[in-house]
């Protein structure tokens, strides 16, 4: 009887989730213009998904019915929440935070890849990566009492609006802010590998 009961108690302290465990929390990643011109969030989503992260690519159009449902998640204590964006999509990111802002529910994480407009960050977000090009780095709205990380890649050659979000090194550094963020992930089992309770645009 002990043995069974020593035998049980070691498989669940094996199967049962690491402290740094990803069970909950939800990164949304939202297209640019059209959805044509944003195919790096397609791969960053899928490494996100590899890492056993919960995320979804939409439309930029769409973040207002996601702020939504994304303040459901974070009050129902499914958080946290992390929203990444490319051009149209770095926009609607911050809008989306905005939301989430009025709807009283906290953002962990925004991460913007090329914005198109000055963009100001609302006191519900904690950290804010921006790389961005020449005069557009977010400012701190009234109440921020985040960190803003504004990365000027202007002088690289090789990055442009149309390829930023399809840079590996900007993949790896925003996954390893993920990581220290959520943990280690694992397979989403809120939403279903990867799968929000949104229909995600592909």
């Amino acid at each position: 009887m002990r043995k069974s009961l020593l035998f049980a108690a070691i498989f669940i302290a094996f199967s049962s989730p690491s402290g740094n465990a990803n069970e909950s929390g939800h990164i949304y990643l939202l297209k640019g213009l059209a959805n044509v011109f944003s195919t790096g969030l397609d791969v960053l989503d899928q490494k996100l998904i590899q890492q056993g992260y919960s995320a979804t690519v939409h439309s930029y159009l769409t973040y207002e019915e996601l702020a939504a449902e994304a303040a459901r998640l974070q009050k129902s204590g499914k958080g946290p929440i992390v929203i990444m964006g490319h051009s149209s999509g770095a926009d609607a990111a911050i809008s989306m935070a905005e939301v989430m802002k009025t709807l009283g529910a906290p953002v962990a994480l925004v991460v913007t890849f090329g914005p198109t407009i000055n963009l100001v960050a609302p006191s519900n977000v904690s950290q804010v990566i921006n790389y961005y090009f020449g005069t557009l780095p977010v400012a701190k709205g009234p109440g921020f009492r985040g960190t803003i990380s504004n990365v000027d890649l202007s002088g690289d050659a090789d990055i442009n609006h149309l390829n930023v979000e399809k840079i590996d090194r900007l993949h790896t550094s925003v996954i390893a802010r993920v990581q220290a963020l959520l943990g280690h992930g694992r397979a989403a089992r809120i939403t279903g590998q990867g799968r929000s309770p949104a229909a995600a645009v592909q």
